[in-house]
């Protein structure tokens, strides 16, 4: 695109945020439940409409059972269709409720999960840092170190020639060949060591999370009270992401392999801020009341996990906490649409 056509798009990305941004307050109180119902999980019938305590619970099994889910504690479509996913995997009837019955067994399904060796670290699809292994040799030969998923067998190979002895690194950033790969622990395992011996000595020994989305906010923080939810009221309109309060100058990362697409100020309203045009997904992160811009320009590819800029309070804001916004594809102001992002930010936290 040339340069007016930039500067078109600048000018209707300033006017959108003026009308949408502008009365962007932080409320740092305490969210209240708004399931009043705090009733352990198994105590009753859980299906679409659901809210509390318990439907958190169910959400935080599932994640545990290698089928990620935000826990918000609200059992919305995410939540059904997640449920039938554990229930056509167990063979159980498929209708996307839990019964008290239900409940027990997949409570007993996480705990045996649970009990199973703790990931060594957790790495992201395209990461600033990649998962590594040492792969040792005492002899001459070819060896082939697979990387094994533990739901779904061998994703990766690495093919390793040694001329005698030594040691070599398999360094993995959590694609197949073709495709990234789902959410879920891995692990180097020397799957023929053709005559050399060769055996895993160092790195990444064990089991390791891969996941495909970094939290934005790698540091103390809290989601705030209703005010700060999406779709909260605003002044004309309503609110777009979700607010996370957390302290002035704590670093910002990127959730995903991304380009940036707008770095800008506005005074009135977003302050400074930042877009990111997820490679991988097609989605939109936008980030708002920066301490400062952003150290990347227009066209930066960033890598999930890298840091972006600090947490701040610039523009129209009431105190230290990122605006954080999610777009469906195309993007931003360019065909997609804002989505709540509270459902993602819960599940990123969880593991985070």
């Amino acid at each position: 695109m040339g340069a007016g056509g930039n500067t078109l798009r600048s000018r209707f990305a300033r006017a959108a945020l003026a009308l949408l941004a502008a009365t962007c307050l932080l409320t740092v109180a305490a969210a209240p439940d708004d399931a009043a119902a705090k009733q352990p999980f198994g105590s009753r019938l859980l299906k679409t409409g659901s809210k509390g305590t318990d439907v958190r619970a169910l959400q935080r099994a599932l994640t545990a059972l290698g089928i990620p889910t935000g826990a918000d504690g609200v059992f919305g479509p995410t939540t059904r269709k997640n449920v039938k996913k554990l229930e056509r995997r167990q063979g159980w009837p498929v209708d996307g409720k839990v019964t008290r019955k239900d409940a027990q067994r997949i409570t007993k399904l996480a705990a045996k999960r649970r009990k199973q060796p703790k990931p060594v670290g957790t790495y992201f699809v395209s990461g600033l840092v990649w998962a590594v292994a040492d792969v040792t040799a005492s002899k001459a030969g070819t060896a082939r170190v697979d990387v094994i998923s533990d739901t779904a067998g061998p994703v990766r190979s690495f093919s390793l020639a040694f001329s005698g002895p030594g040691t070599q690194q398999v360094s993995w950033d959590g694609w197949t060949t073709s495709a990234a790969v789902p959410d879920g622990i891995y692990r180097f395992k020397v799957a023929d060591a053709g005559g050399t011996g060769a055996q895993i000595s160092g790195g990444v020994t064990g089991p390791f999370d891969m996941r495909n989305r970094a939290f934005p906010v790698p540091g103390p923080h809290s989601f705030g009270g209703a005010g700060s939810r999406f779709g909260a009221p605003r002044a004309g309109h309503i609110h777009q992401g979700q607010d996370v309060a957390a302290a002035c100058g704590l670093k910002l990362v990127a959730p995903e392999l991304s380009q940036v697409t707008t770095t800008a100020y506005q005074a009135s309203g977003a302050g400074y801020y930042l877009v990111l045009h997820g490679i991988i997904s097609g989605t939109d992160y936008v980030f708002m009341h920066m301490k400062k811009p952003s150290w990347a320009p227009f066209g930066t590819e960033i890598r999930a996990g890298q840091g972006i800029g600090k947490v701040g309070s610039t523009g129209s804001s009431t105190g230290c906490h990122l605006h954080f916004e999610r777009w469906s594809a195309p993007g931003w102001y360019r065909g997609g649409s804002a989505y709540d992002p509270l459902p993602e930010l819960t599940y990123w936290d969880s593991y985070s």
